[in-house]
């Protein structure tokens, strides 16, 4: 997948609620039922971590972009996180 289309998807996820976990429907459906990139369990797994870290709720897309693309992903979900609050 490309970054710059996983970094769109996510940046949709956060601009679509106002809260970190009301864009988790929209990131399983664009994700897990759409695109097939990732199982429900990886979902599972990236929000775990993003609730157990301090910071913010909607961290957990750094997680879904790693689990997608790797380091580059998991920067890519970094930049979709940040980029609302500017």
């Amino acid at each position: 997948m490309n970054v710059f289309l996983l970094y769109l998807l996510l940046l949709k996820a956060t601009l679509t609620s106002f809260s970190g976990m009301a864009s988790l429907p929209v990131v399983r459906n664009d994700f897990v039922a759409d695109r097939h990139l990732i199982t429900d369990r990886q979902l599972n797994t990236a929000v775990v971590a993003g609730r157990t870290g301090p910071g913010p709720n909607g961290l957990y897309l750094v997680s879904v972009g790693y689990f997608v693309r790797g380091l580059p992903g998991a920067f890519a979900g970094f930049l979709a996180v940040m980029t609302p609050a500017f």
